[in-house]
């Protein structure tokens, strides 16, 4: 039980946090909503693709930590398998992966979800274990973590429940990649120096800090829009409540509140990442950034 709840907590929970489940919940909502789906055939949909998720998210990072152990040990980095045999620890890896097979058969019929799928496991496999190792390939290594943990699987909880070829799913998978874009390009903002000392060639310790960090500040921009977007999709497609004589969407307050917002938050994160200031919102570590460093 003690080495279980070492893998769930991993990361400070990272299971849970890295896998964006409130996120990935709010699409499945949406769907159920859009599509007035609400029946105990779509509930155990959803629980099925949940544990899906799950057990995909907990594949890739221990995947990723399997063929990081000695380095992340150079670079002083926690990793789960630091106290466990090379045997022991592809063992693990082997069971997490059997349980997302077996959760994700039953959805290999439903469009667009067996490509979806094998574009994920090449993805989430390759990003860390050599010969490829995508993850010091640059650009390559960058595009390949943000597709595998974002907007692929989130894509793949439409197709799986069968609302992909849909405007509203274009939407969530468009602010999905950037908030997968925003997470990961943060990712290596934060560990470049780390990554530098170890000698790995991750695209951040090959273009330097101010070049992450436009980028950075450019994808949590745009990211802040098209959240725009996605809330006008749901004041379009979620049924209206009965208010006295009227009918009126649920989604008018949140779209006031962000119309409200808009104009103290947009630009905020680019002016000040230009003017050589730390701004990392996605940092959830327990230690957080070097606030106090300017990294020009």
């Amino acid at each position: 039980m003690k080495k279980l709840l070492t893998f769930l907590t991993w990361r400070s929970w990272g299971l849970i946090r890295y896998n964006s489940i409130w996120q990935n919940v709010a699409a499945l909502f949406y769907i159920g909503l859009a599509r007035r789906w609400f029946g105990l055939d779509y509930i155990y949909d959803v629980a099925l693709f949940l544990v899906f998720s799950l057990t995909g998210t907990a594949y890739g990072y221990l995947v990723n930590d399997l063929a990081d152990v000695e380095l992340d040990r150079r670079a002083g980095k926690t990793n789960v398998f630091h106290e466990m045999s090379r045997a022991k620890a592809v063992l693990v890896v082997m069971v997490v992966f059997g349980v997302m097979v077996v959760c994700g058969l039953p959805f290999i019929r439903r469009l667009g979800f067996l490509p979806l799928w094998i574009a994920w496991f090449l993805a989430a496999t390759f990003y860390s274990l050599p010969p490829v190792r995508l993850k010091e390939r640059g650009a390559l290594g960058l595009a390949a973590t943000i597709l595998a943990q974002q907007p692929i699987p989130a894509a793949m909880a439409f197709a799986a429940l069968g609302h992909l070829r849909a405007w509203g799913a274009l939407a969530f998978v468009a602010y999905i990649t950037l908030r997968g874009v925003s997470s990961d390009v943060g990712h290596q903002m934060r560990d470049r120096e780390q990554d530098e000392a170890a000698g790995a060639t991750t695209f951040a310790a090959r273009r330097g800090h101010r070049v992450i960090a436009r980028i950075y500040g450019l994808s949590l921009e745009l990211e802040t829009l098209v959240l725009g977007i996605v809330l006008l999709v749901l004041l379009i497609d979620l049924p209206a409540v009965a208010i006295g004589a009227w009918l009126v969407s649920p989604m008018w307050p949140l779209i006031i509140a962000y119309l409200a917002l808009l104009p103290f938050t947009l630009g905020c994160a680019w002016m000040r990442l230009e003017r050589g200031e730390w701004v990392d919102p996605y940092d959830e570590s327990p230690a957080g950034p070097p606030r106090d460093l300017l990294h020009l």
